[in-house]
C-alpha cells in the first residue's frame, strides 16, 4: 500500500509540474515567451547556410529585435560576427561583445555592458565558446548598473 501511495503521490507531482512548466511558457495566445520570458516577436531572416537558431537583442529601452540566424557555423559568436549583428575584443578570455545591433556598451563611460544568455538564462561560457544549438535562443540584454 504504502508504495502504491509513493508512486500516486509521485505522479501528482509530475503532472503538477508539466502543468506549470506549460502555463510558464503559455502566454494564452498561444505565442511563447523568448528568452527573456516575455512574448516572443517576430523574426527576421538573415544569413546563408544549413544551420538556422534565433538571436534575441534587448536594448538599451528594453525594446526586443529578433533574428533567425542562418549560418553554416558551428559557434554561436562566429555566426553573429559573420551576420554583423555582434562585434568587440579579443582578449585573454575571448570575444568581449561591446557592440549588438549597432548600441554600444561602455563599461568605463556609462557602466553598461552586454549580458550574453542561453534561453532565458545567464550563459556559462561566452559567445564564442558556445555551440549552436538549433533547438535554442540566445540573447544578447544591455545592462546598466
Amino acid at each position: 500500500m504504502k508504495t502504491k501511495l509513493t508512486a500516486l503521490s509521485l505522479a501528482i507531482v509530475i503532472l503538477a509540474s508539466l502543468f506549470t512548466l506549460t502555463a510558464c511558457t503559455e502566454n494564452g495566445s498561444g505565442t511563447t515567451s523568448g528568452a527573456t520570458g516575455r512574448e516572443k516577436v517576430p523574426a527576421q531572416e538573415i544569413g546563408d547556410g544549413r544551420v538556422t537558431f534565433r538571436f534575441e537583442v534587448t536594448d538599451d529601452t528594453g525594446t526586443i529585435k529578433a533574428w533567425n540566424v542562418n549560418t553554416d557555423q558551428s559557434i554561436v559568436g562566429e555566426a553573429l560576427l559573420e551576420v554583423g549583428l555582434i562585434s568587440g575584443e579579443a582578449g585573454s578570455l575571448g570575444l568581449y561583445v561591446t557592440e549588438v545591433n549597432g548600441l554600444v556598451a561602455d563599461y568605463m563611460a556609462n557602466e553598461s555592458w552586454w549580458g550574453f544568455y542561453i534561453d532565458g538564462e545567464m550563459a556559462m561560457a561566452g559567445v564564442d565558446g558556445t555551440d549552436i544549438e538549433m533547438s535554442k535562443v540566445y540573447a544578447f540584454i544591455y545592462n546598466i548598473e
